[in-house]
């Protein structure tokens, strides 16, 4: 191939990568004009967001990139990552002073949001390169105070800030002014990392000490946050991690971190402002950045507000944050967030009107299905009682008590009685009262009693007579239902007691579901059947009997009561054949029997575990005590070295009074001889017969029996011509 051609075949080369490229460009620019109109409709997208910010980082669009972030900043707090693309994509192009301050200014904005160590040195490191030592030595101390106390992070911040010394020191001249100078600040730079600023050399031990002591309690929170899944499992280790540690400022950081990791969850966020409420201007922050992360959730503006009262801030202030979040959490009606801002106009403001009137707002706002107990009316009502102005608050209560739901509804009562008790006249309360007892449907006797009890403070002998009669006659019926409901909860009470042992106890008529067992997936090879067990075995007492098992299932009826058997499953066979070995193993005085799990029901054979045929040299005892024990059989034969003892049990593991004794096969032969008594002529045998040894006599009588030799011998069965022969010899 020619020269001439190899040219044309790269420029066509280049040609079409450069329309390929041209191509890319243009759809990348139509994309981003499309995700522009999207974010003109609402600027509340946070994917669209960062597809933006990514497109116009492809397109190499300085101008458009710098304006997409600083819209999405506007929005959200971005995360550490999303600052460190930006900030160094920055740095690459910075050359004049002014773009310089630009970094210094995103650096400031970017540590504002989240915790992040990696974002503290990035700042350092730049600010060595093109500022003075003082500059960077006071961004380390910054970034020391914000997150000097990150325990598996925090050193790097310490090791850059004494590297940073160290490189001062190398150039200053020895035994100068200025050297001396850094060297007493590196030495304080080291004492600065001890506790409480410790810088006695006799207090250095115990400050090393008290470290060890304080990594030993953080050292298994931080191993379980590298394994933890899910924010919930986060959340839960950071708040423990929290309740753990003493250290204000290191619990300070423990919640920055976490709000880094769950920056959306508003219970970190509530739990961060009520702990730093009494921060200051600290705690004012704090909010503000809750706010920026979850700006829905009502909880979070109701702590605000009242953060901005206790700091004293200006109304216009208060109310234009209070107008942001009744925007920023709707749909929802925001009634506690209402019920904090009128509180807080009581509280701070003299102008009894606006109250007044925000009062009318908010209760023409929120209809009896968004505030159905009447808050905000009960609230209105304390206040204009409180104020001197009792007419209105009965016309505000006269208004509660027409809802059919309130109506009949003693606490409601009685909330309004104790209102005209303390700020009305006696007149209006007895009328009240007559008016509750005849109205209230659920308990009447707590309306009389506290009519009684007014009339006891306020009242003459002849109103508390008649009020005594009165509460008497009409509780009378009441007491006698609640009576014999009381003496019906105090059956089932101790119906519980006496039964607790067997299990959950269920009362017939009560509404509740059937309990539900959790089957295990069973492998036939891996899990064991167990059965006979006693009522009151448990998971528990099971997996303490068998340790190396992974799952664990105790059948129950409807009821929760346990039916006594279960199976049991293991990681191996040989755990499982292991496991069977200690079949009839005593569990709360029951032998547990384990056997194989056999799913079809034909290969379910009862077999009897013992064997069948004769056992010539077995001894079989009754007639036991049913209070002996094993140990106690063996003792009684042990001048005959058993070899084993098996005592025959019930199957609640109650013993028969029966045994089996297999003796040594010498011991057998001296055993199985009759005993003889010196005294008696019977010969008394203390064993079975079918296990009786024949003595040899015996045996040479039946052997004549057999030849036919001495058929009338004495012992021997006599025939009737035995008989007749006998009589005709007498």
């Amino acid at each position: 191939m020619s020269e001439e051609a190899m040219d044309v075949n790269v420029q066509n080369d280049s040609s079409s990568t450069s329309d390929s490229d041209d191509n890319t460009d243009d759809e990348l620019t139509n994309r981003a004009a499309e995700l522009e109109r999207q974010l003109n409709s609402n600027k509340y997208l946070y994917d669209v967001h960062l597809e933006v910010v990514d497109i116009y980082r492809k397109l190499g669009d300085l101008n458009s990139m710098r304006a997409a972030y600083d819209r999405f900043h506007k929005c959200f707090p971005l995360t550490p990552k999303i600052w460190l693309e930006w900030i160094r994509d920055e740095i690459k192009i910075s050359s004049t002073p002014e773009e310089q301050r630009r970094l210094f200014n995103l650096f400031d904005k970017a540590v504002e949001d989240y915790l992040c160590v990696e974002l503290w040195i990035e700042y350092a490191q730049y600010s060595i390169g093109v500022s003075d030592v003082e500059t960077t030595r006071s961004i380390l101390e910054r970034g020391l105070t914000a997150a000097g106390r990150h325990t598996s992070q925090g050193s790097l911040l310490w090791d850059t800030l004494r590297e940073l010394e160290h490189a001062h020191l190398s150039l200053a001249p020895k035994e100068s002014e200025e050297w001396k100078v850094q060297v007493n600040r590196l030495a304080e730079g080291w004492f600065s990392t001890l506790p409480e600023g410790l810088v006695d050399p006799n207090s250095i031990e115990w400050a090393y000490n008290n470290a060890l002591k304080n990594l030993e309690t953080y050292k298994p929170f931080e191993d379980r946050l590298l394994t933890a899944n899910g924010d919930e499992e986060v959340y839960d280790i950071y708040k423990q991690y929290i309740k753990a540690v003493k250290d204000p400022s290191t619990i300070l950081c423990l919640y920055e971190r976490a709000a880094t990791i769950l920056c959306l969850f508003p219970n970190l966020w509530l739990d961060y402002c009520i702990y730093a409420f009494n921060l200051g201007e600290a705690a004012l922050n704090i909010s503000a950045r809750a706010l920026r992360n979850c700006p829905w959730n009502e909880e979070l503006w109701v702590t605000k507000i009242r953060i901005m009262e206790k700091l004293s801030k200006d109304e216009k202030e208060v109310l234009d944050y209070f107008e942001q979040g009744i925007q920023s959490i709707s749909p929802a009606p925001g009634l506690e967030l209402w019920l904090t801002y009128l509180e807080y106009v009581h509280r701070n403001s003299k102008d009894v009107e606006k109250l007044d009137k925000l009062f009318s707002q908010a209760i023409q706002q929120f209809t009896f299905e968004k505030d159905p107990c009447c808050k905000l009316s009960r609230l209105h009502a304390r206040l204009l009682a409180k104020r001197g102005d009792i007419h209105t608050a009965h016309k505000i209560w006269g208004k509660i008590l027409h809802q059919a739901e309130n109506k009949g509804t003693a606490s409601v009562w009685l909330e309004y009685c104790n209102l005209d008790r303390q700020y009305g006249d006696a007149t209006h309360l007895r009328s009240l009262f007559q008016r509750a007892l005849s109205a209230c449907k659920d308990w009447p006797q707590y309306i009389a009693e506290e009519w009684l009890m007014f009339e006891r403070e306020n009242g003459v002998t002849t109103q508390v007579q008649q009020q005594t009669v009165g509460e008497e006659g009409s509780t009378r019926g009441n007491k006698r239902k609640n009576d014999s409901k009381d003496i019906e909860d105090y059956k089932k009470k101790k119906r519980r007691s006496i039964n607790a042992k067997e299990g959950p106890i269920s009362t017939k008529g009560e509404d509740s579901e059937p309990f539900k067992n959790k089957f295990l997936e069973k492998d036939p090879k891996k899990t064991v059947f167990i059965s006979n067990l006693h009522p009151s075995v448990d998971e528990d007492k099971l997996k303490e009997l068998f340790p190396n098992s992974t799952g664990i299932e105790l059948v129950r009826d409807r009821k929760g009561k346990s039916r006594c058997y279960g199976f049991v499953q293991f990681l191996k066979e040989e755990e499982a054949m292991t496991a069977l070995a200690r079949d009839r193993l005593p569990l709360d005085g029951r032998p547990v029997f384990i056997s194989e799990l056999k799913p079809d029901k034909t290969e379910r054979k009862s077999e009897f575990k013992y064997a069948t045929n004769t056992e010539t040299n077995k001894l079989f005892v009754r007639g036991l005590p049913k209070t002996k024990t094993k140990d106690d059989v063996e003792e009684l034969f042990k001048m005959y070295n058993p070899t084993d003892v098996r005592l025959v049990l019930h199957k609640n593991g109650q013993p028969k009074g029966l045994a089996y004794c297999p003796p040594r096969k010498k011991a057998f032969e001296r055993i199985a001889e009759p005993v003889r008594h010196a005294r008696s002529r019977l010969q008394v045998p203390l064993i079975p017969r079918s296990l009786q040894v024949k003595g040899v006599e015996s045996k040479e009588k039946e052997a004549n029996i057999e030849n036919g030799s001495g058929g009338a011998s004495v012992g021997a069965p006599k025939s009737n011509a035995d008989f007749r022969k006998m009589l005709l010899k007498k």
